[in-house]
């Protein structure tokens, strides 16, 4: 009958109907799925950024902290040294000038702290720069300016001597030749 016939199509067409609603359900849900799941990586990578530059602005501050109360630290440590210092200089001065020993008795101890440091140094290295005058940095430059350069020199394999290197010559103006003076009659 036709209207069997019909019938069966129109529940062919509803069956479809269905399927194509559901696939397109079916697709919308993953679509939105897939939207969800996008903007919660975007959240969580956005939080993560976020805790990490709070994370290192913390760092940051806490390094700067530190490093300013080391300085200060530092600071307050150099200031009480020096002030312990200028103390004790000036109970030194003050015994210097009350009495008349005082003078002898600081140049002692001065030598016997240059001698000491001599010691001291001797056991370090063997090689010691004495200069006659401690106080002249300049001279004691030159002195070891000089011995750097005579150890790295190379050593030559005869031995010329330089007329720089030789003292000067002094002519003796004294008269030790016997002159003949005329007598006198």
């Amino acid at each position: 009958t036709p209207d069997q016939k019909i019938r069966i199509a129109m529940d062919k067409q509803a069956a479809a109907e269905r399927d194509r609603r559901e696939q397109v359900l079916r697709a919308e849900g993953q679509k939105r799925k897939a939207e969800l799941e996008s903007e919660g990586v975007q959240i969580q990578l956005t939080n993560e950024s976020q805790g990490n530059l709070i994370k290192v602005r913390n760092e940051a501050e806490a390094s700067k902290t530190k490093i300013l109360l080391e300085a200060e630290a530092t600071a307050q440590a150099i200031r009480l040294t020096a002030q312990a210092q200028a103390e004790a200089l000036q109970a030194i001065a003050q015994q210097l000038q009350s009495s008349p020993q005082g003078a002898q008795a600081a140049q002692l101890a001065l030598a016997h702290d240059y001698v000491k440091m001599y010691g001291q140094m001797g056991q370090q290295s063997n090689t010691i720069l004495f200069n006659d005058r401690p106080a002249d940095v300049n001279a004691l430059m030159a002195q070891a300016m000089a011995t750097l350069q005579a150890v790295q020199a190379p050593k030559p394999t005869s031995v010329v001597p330089s007329s720089e290197a030789l003292p000067p010559v002094v002519e003796d103006t004294t008269e030790n030749d016997t002159e003949e003076t005329p007598e006198k009659p």
